[in-house]
């Protein structure tokens, strides 16, 4: 690869040398990316465009949702969505006349509001530069990325086509990959459920039907509370390699506990010793274990980067499940759900791995070889939903768009496995380990890189970082030329 990097011209007054950014997804990171960059007001119309086939920007995956059994899992408080004004949120809450309107929000001393309530934020965020023109919607699925001319071509599904300066993915988390076994016997089965994100995905389930979920998640206890919600009464299992389920939020406000940032550890065995004397502080101190994976959270970035690749990956393999129940916990909506509906013996979880798959013409076996001893168990159902969480070593596979760009070279897998490789700048990484100045990473996709990069804070804090590099470049005093030979 050469690079070459020329000054310009010192008499000549600086030009815009960015026209136009184009911004994969339209989700809560493409809309964060997308409102921040129009509030500069550096853009004629039309110069900032998001592609997202959805009808609201804002919403993306995770709240594009009109079902109300679906909640927020943190409190409104700690959404902050809007950098510089992080209780904007809460306030719009009460200024919308949501919070009235949802009695049950309010609970242990906070509130837990509803996704479809926080995408109608966003999009209310979103509409002034819309209406402005100064971003522009095109309701379209990408397809293809490459090269022209020194700029980005982009073609769409329905049509559109269109030439920009900087590209954006932040189109979020991939769809989940169901064990072999389930994909293997009931890969065209409509009772096989392994998309819940898709419209009605639970509309054909009857009150009476039995459901079996391979996931323990987030994910499986959204499907659990929207059945629920449905007046379903028959019994529902969660299956997952442990059998846990998330922790509940803790009642109260607290401040995070725990410095890991001194004496930092580089190891995942000194990052577990360090976690568990600062849980053994906080239980001793009377104060809740969540205020230690509050601190985890917000020094998440900081802990990734000192642990070398080996160290990240020992971490992924070994605690990572252990950390998400604690760290991806549930609204105290759903914990009320999930007691009485365990209390009832109308929720089961069980921990194994299912070693064969039989569907017949009224129910679908399922046998499971169960921990800790491999006791084979077999479970019935009428219908077997796949909640397994994203699949995101295969983020690219999983989008044409990103496969065409992983194909000329421009874009890679991340080593850990964890959905697309950047550097610390959010600029996806070449083939050849080098930047591609003008494409970014944005939102979940980056999580290799940073670690900690899925709640809403974290992810508002990334996108302003992108806009003000976009920005930085739009008025540069050298340009530099890469020839890459794939």
């Amino acid at each position: 690869m050469l690079r070459i990097t020329l000054p310009l011209q010192n008499d000549v007054a600086p030009v815009p040398t960015i026209s136009r950014v184009a911004i994969i997804g339209g989700g809560f990171t493409g809309a964060t990316i997308a409102r921040l960059l129009a509030l500069h007001g550096q853009y004629c119309p039309h110069e900032i465009v998001v592609f997202e086939p959805r009808t609201d920007l804002g919403g993306g995956l995770a709240y594009d949702t009109d079902d109300p059994s679906l909640r927020l899992n943190v409190a409104a408080h700690r959404m902050r969505a809007v950098p510089g004004d992080p209780q904007a949120f809460v306030r719009w809450l009460s200024r919308s006349g949501r919070l009235e309107r949802d009695p049950g929000a309010v609970a242990n001393g906070a509130i837990y509001a509803r996704r479809a309530d926080f995408a109608a934020f966003m999009a209310g965020q979103l509409q002034p530069v819309l209406d402005s023109g100064t971003v522009r919607h095109v309701r379209e699925r990408v397809e293809r990325i490459c090269r022209r001319y020194g700029r980005w071509q982009i073609e769409a599904d329905g049509g559109a086509s269109l030439q920009a300066d900087v590209v954006v993915i932040a189109t979020g988390h991939p769809p989940p990959m169901p064990p072999g076994e389930l994909v293997c016997h009931l890969r065209d089965d409509p009772r096989f459920i392994r998309d819940l994100s898709r419209p009605g995905a639970l509309q054909a389930i009857g009150q009476d039907d039995k459901v079996f979920v391979v996931g323990a998640g987030l994910t499986a206890l959204d499907a659990t509370a929207a059945l629920r919600h449905r007046r379903h009464r028959a019994a529902i299992t969660l299956l997952s390699r442990t059998g846990h389920l998330p922790q509940p939020q803790a009642a109260g406000d607290f401040a995070p506990h725990g410095d890991f940032l001194i004496g930092v550890p580089n190891t995942a065995l000194s990052l577990l010793k360090q976690v568990r004397f600062a849980l053994k502080e906080v239980t001793e101190g009377g104060l809740p274990w969540q205020s230690v994976f509050e601190a985890l959270r917000h020094q998440g970035q900081g802990i990734w980067r000192t642990l070398p690749l080996d160290e990240q990956r020992r971490v992924l393999r070994h605690l990572r499940r252990r950390f998400e129940a604690h760290r991806f916990r549930m609204s105290p909506q759903i914990a009320e759900l999930v007691d009485s509906e365990r209390s009832a013996g109308r929720l089961r979880t069980c921990a194994g791995r299912i070693i064969a798959v039989r569907p017949g013409p009224a129910e679908i076996a399922i046998d499971i070889a169960v921990k800790p001893h491999g006791t084979v168990e077999r479970h019935t159902a009428q219908w077997v939903i796949a909640a397994t969480g994203p699949d995101q070593g295969n983020v690219i596979g999983s989008q044409s768009c990103l496969a065409g760009l992983e194909r000329l070279g421009l874009l890679a897998k991340d080593p850990r496995g964890l959905g697309i490789a950047s550097d610390y700048d959010s600029r996806a990484l070449a083939r050849d380990g080098y930047p591609v100045e003008d494409l970014f990473v944005a939102g979940p996709l980056a999580r290799g890189t940073f670690g900690e990069l899925t709640g809403v804070p974290e992810i508002a804090a990334q996108a302003e970082r992108i806009v003000q590099q976009i920005l930085a470049m739009s008025f540069a005093t050298t340009r530099t030329i890469t020839i890459r030979s794939m």
